[in-house]
């Protein structure tokens, strides 16, 4: 780990976010090369997703009650075991079946990882807006590495993905429960001067920046969901050869990484909404771009603001929603993932519905156009919010 910034829950996070988008990425390719339909894989992307909102509702929590160490350590075994599944993929139903077990342990997993985080860091004296961002930047840098080898690997040698992910979560579950064993739920962790002696700030309208933020994230994040789920069928569908679809996705994740690092840096968007709205420029990008023919160039730049489009209002929801006052962070962890799993859920599938009514990608371009117009409707309502107020 590097010293005083980072520890071992970083690198869990970023190991697991690899095995996030090399598995679902893995699904969504086989999907495509079945021949399956743009509505069938949004249909199959929002079942999951859907069970992914559920798990996030009814145990985000459980972390609070019983221990977030506990919990994933639980969850880590189980996954292990639903991972040999994968070697028998051999039809839709599986296929189905398969999406949904993906998602329900990622479901229990992310809200756990956040509430153990925020909770732990913050009794370490870090600063909240460093908490996210290095947790951030973990799993960002991870889903680069998950989505560029999904479709590779799923194409030529499809069991390292299973062999990986049933590895993975061994190795996770013995390093999690000797360190409960020796620290508790405690994060054994010296953090360095550089990450807490930056401000906390307390927000008084925390639960109306929670709600529009939340808000904003789906509706900014509706089109970023259907690009990571359906870009396989999208290139090949553009005449771009599937297995090298990931690198050119990648650049989606490359935004959200960049766009991270920079709201980490620059934080003029706490508490400020205006300036907040003004961070959020990607998105008519991404609209535009959507408009243009698509090329190898295209795919890439168009992933590219798509993640910038989905990262920056990330950033603000789950800033607001993890600076909490009180023992309710794998709660509040489970209410924002809750909102990436309604984002995933009617992204693919309304994108898949989009594309397949207009016979194209103009079909996503006017879905999205509609998107922007309701962010800039939230946006400027919540502005003048404040200015009323003034």
């Amino acid at each position: 780990m590097i010293k005083g910034k980072y520890h071992v829950y970083h690198l869990i996070t970023n190991n697991f976010s690899i095995l996030m988008y090399l598995l679902l990425s893995s699904v969504n390719t086989l999907a495509a090369k079945w021949g399956l339909s743009f509505f069938f894989i949004g249909l199959m992307n929002f079942t999951g997703a859907l069970s992914y909102i559920a798990t996030s509702f009814a145990l985000g929590r459980l972390g609070d009650k019983y221990g977030h160490k506990k919990v994933i350590s639980y969850a880590l075994l189980v996954f292990a075991i639903f991972s040999a599944l994968g070697f028998l993929l051999s039809n839709t139903v599986e296929l189905f079946i398969f999406v949904v077990g993906i998602n329900v342990f990622f479901g229990t997993f992310f809200p756990q990882i956040e509430g153990l985080l925020s909770k732990q860091e913050k009794s370490l004296g870090i600063d909240t807006a460093n908490t996210i961002q290095r947790f951030n930047l973990s799993w960002s840098t991870g889903n680069i590495v998950g989505i560029i080898l999904g479709p590779f690997l799923i194409s030529k040698v499809p069991y390292v993905v299973f062999a990986f992910s049933i590895f993975l979560n061994l190795v996770a579950y013995f390093i999690i429960k000797k360190d409960m064993s020796k620290h508790g739920e405690s994060v054994n962790f010296i953090p360095s001067m550089k990450i807490k002696h930056t401000s906390n700030v307390r927000i008084p309208d925390i639960k109306l920046y929670r709600r529009v933020y939340r808000l904003t994230l789906v509706f900014s994040g509706l089109t970023y969901a259907a690009f990571l789920s359906l870009f396989p069928k999208m290139a090949a569908f553009s005449g771009i050869p599937i297995s090298i679809s990931g690198f050119l996705a990648a650049g989606a994740n490359l935004g959200v990484l960049i766009s991270f690092i920079v709201l980490g840096k620059i934080r003029i968007w706490v508490g400020e909404p205006l300036k907040a709205f003004v961070l959020m420029m990607g998105f008519p990008v991404e609209v535009i771009l959507l408009f243009v023919h698509p090329s190898i160039g295209q795919f890439f730049f168009l992933a590219f603001f798509a993640g910038v489009s989905y990262a920056v209002p990330y950033t603000y929801a789950i800033f607001y929603a993890l600076n909490s006052y009180g023992n309710e962070h794998s709660k509040q962890g489970g209410f924002h993932e809750a909102t990436i799993g309604t984002l995933s859920a009617f992204g693919p599938l309304l994108g898949g519905l989009s594309i397949q009514t207009a016979h194209g990608m103009i079909g996503l371009g006017i879905m999205a156009l509609l998107l922007l117009s309701l962010v800039v409707i939230v946006q400027i309502r919540f502005i003048r919010h404040f200015v009323v107020q003034i």
